[in-house]
């Protein structure tokens, strides 16, 4: 009987952890604008079935299952700042439910429960859970594959290896690089020192998915230049790796997970507290997740072609958690000070929390819902929209910024605009220069103008005649109406973009 509360206690460590990285991610979600790769989210997610088909057979392949499952999804909440968001916060959630169930697998519930926290914690995750990308259902589904990988092994049961190679299936489709826990589970594999048999169906059952996804990763792969900007292997790419893939812009928290580390090592290697077999397996299979996942692209990268990007591996942060809870757990025996370390790193990361990545400008430093908010509340059904295409924002042109709140400029009259993303089975509308569409400005009352931000100019300023800028006033956006007797009468500026009110 006394036993009772502990196990009920302890079967809801999962849960409890869920809740609180739910809850660590969303907090401030509606805040940060949208930008240009939650824009492609939006404007491939909101068209039915078919048309998103249509469009994959173009671009984004890789991210097929996971706009068909936001497609699902707003279809019940409206594609705002925040319900964007909410799907990969909840992702978050789950992921850190299964780094607890997994680490439960080889080690103490100590050492669970402070990789769970850990995990939500991290700068990484805490970006990942407010990006409306598949980057947290990488996660998700990378922890959890691998909690019925070792279920499979262990028991061997047919019906877990069909499960598995579902599992494993679906992964991939819903983000390709899933496909690197292959060889990681290759690794994990001989770490349990399997018999004839288990090795015969891990063998079976990741040969049949791989052969069933291989036309995909070929068709994706003709489509690599979409990631045509990313850079080559240089100087920059040792600090992606120890800092940028786990730990984002939060330095801090890189040097505190440092800290936290290299004491742990000191003590294994000198015999000190060294971690029990069960733990020193979890300690193997975490850093064979990360290290394989991190050498294929770099390798491939090196090799080949630039494919290696940080955020790109955030399915290996549930193991980089593990790794850190192991250590933390080795340096503080007692729950008080595990509690203090822990708290400690989570103040190490709150000015990148609070002030970096909940800021205004968080994504890259965009602004779309700035500009949006701005003629919401300004303009008039019939307005004009002007939209300059010689701003040097990237990536990308300034066109996408109207998918990620089209219902805004939907009430405009945009002669600028070109054939629909959905006739041109593309994420983005067809642009049109200005010149070849003057005639259509003849009509205008208000002209809305968005242009790059002008530094030389204040952030807002309204008068009779409100002198262009250097900035705007080369561009054929604002020379073109002006022939036509159209002045600015008000100007708004954010991080990216200034905003024009334009009348004759």
């Amino acid at each position: 009987m006394p036993e009772r509360p502990v196990r009920r206690k302890r079967s809801f460590d999962a849960a409890l952890v869920a809740v609180l990285a739910v809850g660590v991610s969303l907090a401030g979600a509606a805040r940060p604008s949208l930008w240009f790769d939650e824009a492609a989210t939006i404007s491939a997610s909101t068209r039915s079935p078919t048309e998103l088909w249509q469009m994959l057979g173009k671009v984004d392949a890789v991210h097929g299952l996971y706009y068909l499952l936001m497609h699902g999804w707003f279809a019940v909440f409206p594609a705002t700042e925040f319900w964007c968001r909410v799907p990969s916060g909840l992702a978050v959630g789950g992921a850190a439910a299964g780094v607890v169930v997994l680490t439960k697998q080889f080690s103490s519930r100590s050492v669970a429960l402070c990789a769970g926290v850990v995990f939500a914690i991290l700068p990484r995750t805490t970006w990942a859970g407010i990006e409306a990308r598949s980057y947290a259902f990488s996660a998700l589904a990378a922890v959890w594959l691998t909690i019925l990988f070792v279920a499979a092994v262990r028991r061997c049961s047919v019906r877990l290896w069909l499960l598995y190679g579902a599992g494993l299936l679906v992964s991939v489709l819903l983000n390709l690089n899933l496909l690197l826990l292959v060889p990681v589970h290759a690794a994990v594999l001989a770490l349990l020192k399997p018999s004839k048999r288990q090795v015969f169906w891990w063998l079976a059952t990741t040969a049949a998915v791989t052969g069933a996804v291989l036309p995909l990763v070929v068709f994706a792969h003709g489509q690599i230049r979409q990631v045509g900007w990313i850079f080559r292997l240089g100087s920059r790419t040792f600090g992606d790796v120890l800092v940028q893939q786990y730990f984002g812009d939060s330095l801090s928290f890189a040097l505190a997970a440092a800290l936290v580390t290299v004491p742990a090592v000191l003590f294994w290697c000198r015999g000190v507290r060294r971690p029990d077999r069960d733990t020193l397996q979890l300690l193997m299979i975490a850093l064979s997740w990360m290290v394989i996942s991190t050498a294929v692209p770099l390798a491939y990268s090196a090799l080949f072609e630039p494919v290696y990007y940080p955020r790109y591996l955030y399915f290996t942060a549930p193991a980089a958690a593990m790794v850190l809870a192991s250590c933390i757990n080795t340096i503080a025996a007692r729950p008080v000070l595990i509690g203090g370390v822990v708290v400690a790193l989570a103040a190490a990361g709150a000015p990148n929390y609070l002030f970096v990545q909940r800021g205004p400008y968080a994504k890259e430093g965009m602004d779309y819902s700035q500009v949006a908010d701005v003629i919401n509340t300004e303009a008039t059904d019939g307005d004009c929209l002007v939209l300059d295409n010689t701003t040097a924002w990237k990536p990308g042109p300034i066109r996408p910024l109207t998918a990620a709140r089209p219902a805004v400029y939907e009430r405009l009259n945009d002669p600028g605009r070109g054939a629909t993303a959905v006739a041109r089975h593309w994420l983005w509308d067809g642009h049109l220069g200005i010149e070849g569409v003057a005639k259509r400005l003849a009509g205008c009352r208000v002209i809305w103008t968005v242009s790059e931000r002008d530094k030389s100019r204040p952030a807002h300023e309204r008068g009779d005649s409100v002198p262009p800028g250097p900035r705007l006033g080369r561009a054929p956006a604002y020379q073109v109406p002006r022939l036509m007797g159209f002045r600015v009468v008000e100007r708004w500026q954010f991080s990216f973009a200034q905003v024009t009110r334009s009348t004759r």
